[in-house]
């Protein structure tokens, strides 16, 4: 049978260097997307940086843009901007297709 001991959790060796954690503020996240202002009139491509607050994203209100598929929307939040993904539109009805045994 075998014990395990428990480690007091200020023994605990995380295995991260230290150089990890020293500039999390000016981590950027930038990423090609397609943009729209114009209510999906006309779409361009830009850089915009989802790696921190909205507002420093290049994004405006309004705005739509997409990223692998997925449509999202620049809305005003309780705090600010803030990003919503569009639901995708239902289409029609639903056929019930099921095979008959004659």
């Amino acid at each position: 049978m075998e014990t395990h001991e428990l480690v007091n959790e200020d023994e605990f060796e995380h295995g991260y260097p230290d150089e990890v954690y020293e500039d999390m503020d000016e981590v950027d996240a930038l990423v090609e997307a397609k943009v729209s202002s114009d209510g999906e009139e006309t779409w361009a491509r830009r850089i915009i940086n989802l790696g921190g607050d909205i507002g420093e994203s290049g994004l405006n209100l309004g705005e739509v843009f997409q990223l692998n598929g997925e449509k999202y929307r620049v809305l005003e939040g309780e705090f600010g901007l803030r990003i919503e993904q569009e639901k995708k539109p239902v289409s029609g009805k639903k056929s019930n297709k099921t095979k008959v045994k004659r």
